[in-house]
């Protein structure tokens, strides 16, 4: 197959007129202009016009379960607020209709890969041969007692039973937050092997929670009957804290990060973990300014994440992009868009994913843009563009016209 266009974008930085994609099997075989490029010659080839082909988007944070709490959900100051609303959201017969729904929307909004967290341990079976890559992250939790004992139990249940796997999905592990997750299970889902993604720093309370053992993670624990009588608060930041437990030293995923002190940064800095900024779901809870700029200054890999819909508008990555454009000006427009491809891959630890380079996978969109003069990548942040076409391992899973 030939993807061809008015432009290619391989990576952030470059620009090819007229330029198409060969592709072959899950692979790219050439980049370039169109006339230049090498192939068997019986090719079917697809003219998508006033367009522009990029890497596919990598949405690096959601929660795939809650698509179906979409409109539900009230949107409150308190976060705590918030979180018992979403408690029995994910009701069994709901569940794999919201996921595929949820996978469908985001091939529309030009997403080829996600970092879906698995809240009820069922995601990775109804996600098997979805035509998205995904890595999915089994969430884990129990903060104390009874609770972080059937936390452990789902744990090694997890370990123990073989992995769901089609050459699309990555099993991974995520330890909830620190006011859910007792410090046992973060270490042994460190000790595991397998990527972990842990939602860090989200709010105040959190902050205040993990300082001085008081606030409103309190009250939210005992209104589900967990104690807080035997534990001792670690005094820490939440960054300090993950490393104290080894969070930090297998180059984890941390989602969020709204609150980090230059400390903070600086751990983060020389860890070499990833964080992913969800930019309309912190714009939802009402958070302060994220520290998106400075984690970039200082050379930390930042990609991005839509949340779930229990937080946000849609699921679209280019909507995201978009958001983000227009909240964080001071941000280049080639950065923020590495931080919804090659850093997202990155994050993720998927390989040869998020630019358009011969041998990496064929994870491609196609965006139609305003065609108005403009750099093409401006143009993408344009609120007129769409996307067209979805790619994802050489097959085509969304068009605008219909669905493969």
């Amino acid at each position: 197959m030939i993807l061809r266009a008015k432009y290619v974008m391989p990576n952030s930085y470059t620009i090819i007129e007229n330029g198409a994609v060969a592709i072959q099997g899950s692979e790219i075989v050439d980049v370039g202009p169109y006339p230049t490029i090498q192939h068997s010659g019986t090719l079917p080839i697809h003219d998508l016009g006033e367009a522009i082909l990029t890497p596919g988007l990598v949405n690096a944070h959601t929660h795939l379960d809650l698509t179906s709490s979409a409109d539900s959900v009230q949107r409150v100051p308190k976060f705590t607020d918030w979180v018992f609303q979403i408690v029995g959201k994910r009701n069994p017969s709901t569940i794999e209709p919201s996921i595929r729904e949820g996978v469908q929307q985001s091939l529309a909004g030009g997403v080829t890969a996600v970092g879906d967290i698995d809240g009820t341990g069922g995601s990775a079976q109804i996600l098997r041969d979805t035509p998205i890559r995904k890595v999915v992250f089994c969430e884990v939790l129990g903060f104390s007692g009874e609770h972080a004992t059937t936390g452990l139990a789902r744990l090694t249940a997890y370990l123990d039973a073989a992995p769901v796997l089609d050459s699309l999905l990555t099993p991974a592990l995520s330890p909830h937050a620190p006011y859910s997750t007792s410090a046992d299970i973060y270490r042994q889902c460190v000790a595991s092997g397998l990527s972990v993604c842990t939602h860090i720093a989200e709010t105040k309370e959190e902050l205040e929670f993990l300082s001085s053992g008081t606030g409103a993670f309190v009250d939210y624990l005992e209104a589900f009957g967990i104690s807080t009588a035997g534990w001792r608060p670690p005094q820490a930041t939440p960054m300090q804290y993950m490393e104290t437990l080894g969070v930090l030293d297998k180059k984890s995923l941390l989602a969020h990060c709204n609150y980090l002190t230059d400390a903070d940064v600086t751990i983060l800095a020389e860890s070499g973990a990833s964080v992913v900024f969800c930019p309309r779901s912190h714009h939802y809870f009402y958070h302060t300014d994220h520290p998106v700029l400075q984690l970039i200054e200082r050379g930390i890999n930042v990609a991005i994440g839509t949340d779930s819909l229990a937080s946000n508008w849609s699921l679209s990555l280019l909507d995201e992009l978009k958001f983000l454009g227009r909240t964080q000006p001071r941000i280049h427009p080639e950065t923020l868009f590495d931080m919804v491809t090659y850093n997202g891959a990155k994050a993720l630890g998927l390989e040869r994913v998020g630019r358009l380079e011969r041998g990496w996978q064929a994870d491609i969109i196609a965006v139609k843009i305003p065609n108005d003069g403009r750099p093409a990548i401006e143009q993408i942040l344009d609120s007129a563009s769409e996307n067209l076409l979805t790619v994802v391992g050489g097959k085509i899973c969304y068009s605008s016209n219909h669905q493969e």
